[in-house]
C-alpha cells in the first residue's frame, strides 16, 4: 500500500494533486483576465487551455500508475498489477511530451505581440522548431514498438526503440529548447517602455520559465536509474513528479503576462499604473482598451510614428498636467492596441509675467487657473 515499505507513492500524489489545483486556478485566473477583463482570446490563449487538459491528462495517467504501483518497490507490487502500470506510463509520456510543445508554443506566440521585430522572427523560428520536436516525440513514445502493445506488454515478437536513449535525448533537447525560449526575450525587456515594477514582472516570469528548466534538469538526473534499475517502479517515482512540477509551472509562468490585465483594472498603483493619481493605460475608462491585447507595451521604434498611423479610435489615453510660474507641463502617455505605436510626449512652455501685476493680483490669477 502507498506509505508501506518506504514506498514514494503518497509523494507523487500529493505533488499531482497540488498542482492540478494550481493549475486549475492560474487557468480559470488567465480566462478571467482575457474573456472578462479584456475580452479578447488569443492563440495562445487556447494553446494554454490545451497544454492544462494535456497536463491533467499526465497527471491523471500518473495517478493511476501509481495505483497500480508506482513508487512501490517492486517485490511488494502486485505481478497481476503491472500491466496495467506499464499502460499507464506508456500514456503518461505522450501528454508529458505534447503538454511541454503547446506552452512554449504558447509562451512563443505571446512574444510576436510584444512588437520587436528580431524576437518575433526568432519566436517564429522557434516554433517550427517546437512544432517538429513536440510532434516527432509525441510520435516515436506512441510507436515506440512494433507492435504498439508490445510497449506497455513487454512481450511477444516485434520490435521496440531503444527507449533508453530515445529518454535522455528527449530530455536533453527538451532542456535546450526551454534555455531558447525562456531566455529569447531577455534583450527586448531592457527595450520595453514600460514602468519598472513591469519590467520586474518580465523578469520574474523569464525566473518561472526557467526554473521549469531547472526542473528539467532535476528530472533527467533521475533517468539513468529508471531505465536501468530492476526496482522500476520505485525508481521513476522522481522523474514522475519533477515531471509533473515542470509541466505545471510552464503554464504558470506562461500565464502571468495575462494577470497584468487584472491588476490595471483593480490593483493599478500596485503596478505602477498611475501618474499624480491619474489612472492611465488599457483601464482608464475608455472602452476601447479591452482590445489590448498583450497586456504589456510594446516596443517600437520611434522614427516610425506618424499621425497618419495612428487610429483615434483605438487609443486609451492619460493626461497629467502642472506648472509653476515659470513653467507649464503636459505629460500625454498614449497607449494603442495590438502593437501599433506607443507614443509619450512631454510639452513644456515657458510664459512671462506682467510686473503690472500686484502680489495680491498674481495670487487671484494662480487661484483661477487651479495650480
Amino acid at each position: 500500500m502507498a506509505g508501506d515499505h518506504g514506498s514514494q507513492a503518497h509523494v507523487v500524489m500529493g505533488i499531482c494533486l497540488a498542482f492540478a489545483i494550481l493549475t486549475f486556478l492560474v487557468l480559470a485566473l488567465r480566462l478571467f483576465a482575457r474573456i472578462y477583463v479584456l475580452g479578447k482570446m488569443g492563440v495562445d490563449d487556447y494553446l494554454i487551455i490545451g497544454a492544462a487538459l494535456l497536463a491533467w491528462a499526465f497527471i491523471g495517467a500518473t495517478i493511476a500508475a501509481v495505483k497500480n504501483g508506482l513508487g512501490s518497490h517492486i517485490k511488494y507490487v502486485d505481478p497481476s498489477l503491472l500491466l496495467n502500470y506499464s499502460f499507464a506510463v506508456w500514456l503518461s509520456s505522450m501528454f508529458y511530451l505534447a503538454c511541454l510543445g503547446f506552452i512554449k508554443t504558447s509562451v512563443l506566440l505571446f512574444y510576436t505581440r510584444l512588437g520587436d521585430r528580431y524576437l518575433t522572427r526568432m519566436s517564429w523560428i522557434m516554433i517550427g522548431v517546437i512544432i517538429c520536436q513536440a510532434g516527432s516525440f509525441v510520435l516515436v513514445a506512441a510507436f515506440q514498438c512494433s507492435p504498439v502493445s508490445k510497449a506497455w506488454t513487454g512481450t511477444g515478437d516485434g520490435t521496440c526503440v531503444n527507449i533508453n536513449i530515445f529518454y535522455l535525448c528527449n530530455a536533453a533537447l527538451n532542456i535546450l529548447t526551454d534555455l531558447l525560449t525562456y531566455t529569447l526575450p531577455v534583450r527586448v525587456i531592457f527595450k520595453l517602455q514600460v514602468p519598472q515594477k513591469q519590467k520586474i514582472a518580465l523578469g520574474f516570469i523569464l525566473c518561472l520559465g526557467l526554473f521549469a528548466c531547472v526542473s528539467s534538469i532535476i528530472r533527467i538526473t533521475y533517468i539513468p536509474a529508471m531505465l536501468s534499475s530492476a526496482d522500476y517502479t520505485y525508481a521513476i517515482s522522481g522523474a514522475m513528479y519533477w515531471s509533473v512540477i515542470e509541466s505545471n509551472v510552464g503554464i504558470l509562468a506562461a500565464s502571468i503576462p495575462s494577470f497584468k490585465a487584472i491588476a490595471s483594472r483593480f490593483l493599478p498603483r500596485f503596478i505602477g499604473e498611475y501618474s499624480s493619481g491619474r489612472k492611465y493605460g488599457p483601464w482608464s475608462g475608455n472602452t476601447d482598451a479591452r482590445k489590448y491585447g498583450s497586456g504589456f507595451t510594446k516596443v517600437t521604434d520611434p522614427n516610425q510614428i506618424t499621425m497618419g498611423t495612428m487610429n483615434q479610435d483605438d487609443i486609451a489615453m492619460g493626461t497629467q498636467i502642472g506648472a509653476g510660474e515659470r513653467d507649464n507641463s503636459s505629460e500625454d502617455r498614449i497607449i494603442i492596441p495590438d502593437g501599433k505605436i506607443f507614443t509619450q510626449t512631454e510639452i513644456e512652455t515657458t510664459f512671462e509675467t506682467s510686473n503690472d501685476f500686484d502680489s495680491a493680483g498674481e495670487r487671484a490669477h494662480r487661484s483661477k487657473r487651479g495650480y
